[in-house]
């Protein structure tokens, strides 16, 4: 089989594609399915949803097998070697993408004050970063300590977003991604991210509350 190239990884950007079938097959229910290259479709994975979108203007549902490969069901049974016009929903791809981004600076301002990560989530309205509540040394306790931490958390996320760093990745020969933030961090990360922070509307810490285990901060953002 043709190894998939996962355009996605190098331009978030890249709504529509024409790409050939590099493999079919079925998934556990008897559904068909497709992967494709270029894939400029992302799957569900590291804290982000995935996109929607269409194949030859079928909607499909994207999934990934445990090997990596990318799929596609709804799309019909299209032959190994046959060409097909494949696209991504822009305003999906691009709010994934800024609450994505957004989560990495969350993340980071987290650690620059200490605490530890411990879990993610980007998906609209749930987005939220998880810190370990044993490496914070803040009092959230009281609700006037917990809004400082925010409006902090808050003056930072906006000063970072009005450099307008550019956002940039980069493949090792192991396959693993790092995405680069300028000024700010590199971290491994398979999701899609803005050109640059400049692309980002309406970043806002919404709650830094220890829930379940952990300090949970919520926060929302969308694309410019």
């Amino acid at each position: 089989m043709e190894k998939q190239l996962n355009a996605y990884f190098s331009d978030t950007y890249l709504f529509e594609a024409e790409a050939t079938v590099i493999a079919t097959g079925h998934d556990d229910g008897g559904e068909p399915w497709i992967a494709v290259s270029p894939n400029i479709f992302h799957p569900r994975g590291g804290g982000q949803m995935e996109d929607t979108g269409t194949v030859d203007g079928r909607e499909v549902a994207v999934g990934r097998l445990d090997d990596g490969l990318v799929v596609l069901t709804g799309a019909g049974d299209p032959a190994v070697g046959s060409v097909v016009r494949t696209a991504v929903d822009p305003d999906t791809r691009l709010l994934h993408a800024a609450l994505h981004t957004a989560g990495h600076l969350v993340g980071f301002l987290g650690e620059e004050r200490g605490w530890r990560h411990s879990g993610h989530s980007h998906f609209p309205g749930q987005a939220r970063l998880d810190f370990h509540p044993e490496s914070v040394s803040e009092d959230l306790v009281a609700p006037q300590a917990r809004e400082q931490v925010i409006t902090e958390i808050q003056g930072r996320l906006e000063a970072l977003v009005a450099t307008k760093a550019t956002v940039a990745s980069s493949l090792d020969e192991a396959g693993i991604r790092t995405v680069v933030i300028g000024g700010v961090n590199a971290e491994p990360c398979g999701g899609t991210h803005v050109r640059d922070l400049g692309a980002l509307r309406g970043t806002r810490v919404m709650e830094a509350k220890i829930k379940r285990g952990a300090l949970k901060v919520r926060y929302e953002a969308t694309h410019g």
